[in-house]
């Protein structure tokens, strides 16, 4: 269970992504699933064999392998993983290039190494482009087409992975390489963005189910965009009648609590686990759940002979604060008693900082943790929205 503790001390920075898709009469293509959420302007469809993480709110999926070991089979994560979001995002650039030009300055800040890939023209007499072209559909009469732009770019992420011995999982820096395509929405409204990544040696595996160049078939080639949607939204369907109206849900129904966001966050989807993004890209939270073997285990006793050790042992500086917060969360604060606690860590030469509540709830310990840099003052920014995530997280 090392994982599940180590997963919410990392901050995510991950790129932008939204919330839509709609429902429609549009059959889905043989070999293919439909993983867009309700109520928006366009479907997304991938592989049969990829997994959906549509239910957390993100028109999306992913994929895994499996690890056969002398151990049994495992999940194996680490090994690969791809993940394609859909959104249609707002924006005031006046054409492609300009809003591309907007993404890559967002991408350079929040990733090291960030680099993009020049594509080759396949004729010698044109010009080495930073993008190539193609197209998707729009659901009307003549099924037209929208012209689209391809863009390619590595970046440098550390993500949890395990260690060589499957025993417990520990910081590593990744390459990791993605695939772009951004096509402007014809009312100017903003721009439709989906993306493709993978670790850089596992890029080509699955690269041509998501675009090649006769893309039907493909994510890319079959994505729709429709001249129509739904009246009927996911936030609506998953809604909880207890919860603020500017908060959105960012955990499934197979979960046993209700974990919402402000509206202005963007709801994660990288992971099994729940967690958000702030409007920056510089902070999130995350919920993880740890299942004690003691089942008498206090908040304190967890902190002090679980949390402390392995936090001391992960960070190359790690410093706790004296504060330490009683109280409880939920609804009207009316369910569970809780404990914050607040460090500060650097791993990797950034400083982050961390506030980690944390609740016994049917045997099982909840971590409910923010993290944000340290350096920009995104700790403090955030502080409130953070607080209002506890005080509408419930237990069904």
């Amino acid at each position: 269970m090392r994982a599940l503790r180590f997963f919410a001390v990392l901050l995510l920075l991950a790129m932008l992504c939204g919330t839509m898709i709609a429902c429609s009469d549009q059959k889905t293509p043989t070999g293919m699933q439909d993983v867009s959420v309700a109520g928006q302007d366009y479907m997304l469809f991938v592989p049969l064999t990829w997994v959906s993480n549509s239910r957390s709110g993100v028109s999306g999926a992913y994929y895994t392998t499996r690890d056969h070991s002398e151990k049994g089979e495992e999940l194996a994560n680490h090994a690969k993983y791809w993940t394609i979001t859909a959104q249609k995002v707002a924006d005031d650039a006046a054409d492609l290039d300009a809003y591309w030009a907007k993404l890559a300055a967002y991408y350079a800040e929040s990733y090291e190494e960030f680099t993009v890939i020049p594509y080759k023209a396949a004729t010698e007499d044109k010009a080495e482009q930073v993008y190539r072209q193609t197209s998707l559909h729009v659901d009307d009469a003549e099924r037209s087409l929208c012209a689209a732009q391809v863009y390619e770019f590595t970046a440098k992420v550390t993500e949890f992975a395990p260690t060589a011995e499957q025993t417990e999982q520990a910081p590593m820096t990744f390459v990791r390489k993605y695939c772009q395509v951004i096509c402007r929405a014809k009312d100017g409204s903003g721009y439709y963005v989906l993306t493709y990544s993978a670790r850089e040696e596992d890029y080509a595996t699955f690269i041509g189910s998501f675009i090649h160049d006769l893309p039907e078939g493909t994510v890319v080639g079959e994505f729709l965009i429709l001249t129509e949607k739904s009246t009927v939204t996911e936030q609506e369907l998953f809604k909880d009648p207890d919860a603020a109206d500017n908060m959105i849900p960012a955990s499934t129904n197979e979960m046993p609590y209700r974990f919402f966001v402000p509206s202005t966050w963007r709801v994660g989807n990288t992971t099994e686990y729940p967690c958000a993004f702030a409007p920056s890209g510089s902070a999130n939270v995350t919920v993880t759940m740890y299942t004690p073997s003691n089942v008498a285990l206090s908040v304190d006793q967890y902190w002090q002979g679980y949390c402390l050790p392995e936090y001391e042992a992960v960070f190359d500086s790690f410093t706790v604060s004296e504060q330490v917060v009683e109280g409880t969360i939920g609804v009207e604060k009316a369910t569970k008693n809780a404990k914050t606690y607040t460090f500060e860590g650097v791993i990797g030469g950034k400083t982050y900082q961390y506030k980690q509540t944390v609740i016994v709830h049917s045997s099982l310990i909840y971590c409910i943790t923010y993290t944000a840099l340290a350096t920009d003052g995104s700790f403090a920014q955030y502080e409130a929205d953070y607080q209002a995530m506890l005080d509408s997280f419930v237990f069904r």
